[in-house]
């Protein structure tokens, strides 16, 4: 009886062989040439609040939907590189789902196919929506948005993306979804970033902006 119970021991695995979570990986550096030609095509031209020497290139793990981890990139200030890398690292420590985070490059800097497809991205040199004067902070390179089909901006009774407008109501508990006072929310806030959740005269709850 006790050689079986020694044996049944040394069957049992150690504490120690379980395999360690995932790790976050996130690097930030200059724009890369390959990038910057693309750039140059679709999201960037002439005459945009700063040049592409002024921003930063980022590659990031994060949770998907599917709940494994995967490599995304993203495009902001470099004054916001290392801060948004934090936030990240956060977000990613949560298992907050982000479905996909690609450059808006990958849409022609279309930012309507952007958000049906529920990419996370940061700069796109654009105008504000219904505002054609005045450039977005996404133009700065200082906003990201966040999931924007399960995070949907509500204006004026429409919806952006469409397919969102089954996520308006904020009361879904769908993985992925940012309401006020979730800690994915204030990651971003207490870092002093404005969260469009709160905004009054409208919605925009995949947007953060600094």
């Amino acid at each position: 009886m006790l050689k079986l119970l020694w044996l049944f021991v040394l069957l049992l695995p150690a504490a120690d062989a379980r395999p360690a979570p995932p790790a976050f990986r996130g690097t930030q550096g200059t724009v890369p040439q390959t990038v910057a030609a693309r750039m140059r095509v679709h999201s960037w031209r002439e005459g945009c609040p700063v040049p592409i020497a002024q921003l930063a290139y980022l590659r990031l793990s994060h949770y998907g939907s599917d709940g494994a981890v995967h490599e995304g990139e993203l495009i902001v200030h470099r004054e916001l590189a290392v801060e948004v890398l934090q936030i990240f690292r956060a977000l990613f420590e949560q298992k907050f789902p982000i479905e996909r985070m690609r450059l808006i490059d990958d849409y022609q800097g279309d930012d309507d196919r952007s958000m049906a497809d529920n990419n996370t991205s940061g700069f796109n040199c654009r105008r504000v929506a219904g505002k054609p004067l005045v450039f977005s902070r996404h133009s700065h390179g200082r906003a990201i948005d966040i999931n924007p089909l399960l995070n949907p901006m509500v204006l004026a009774g429409t919806v952006s993306p469409p397919a969102g407008a089954k996520y308006a109501n904020r009361a879904r508990r769908v993985p992925g979804l940012l309401r006020q006072g979730d800690r994915a929310v204030r990651e971003f806030t207490r870092r002093g970033w404005t969260w469009g959740g709160a905004w009054v005269s409208m919605k925009d709850y995949q947007h953060f902006e600094k």
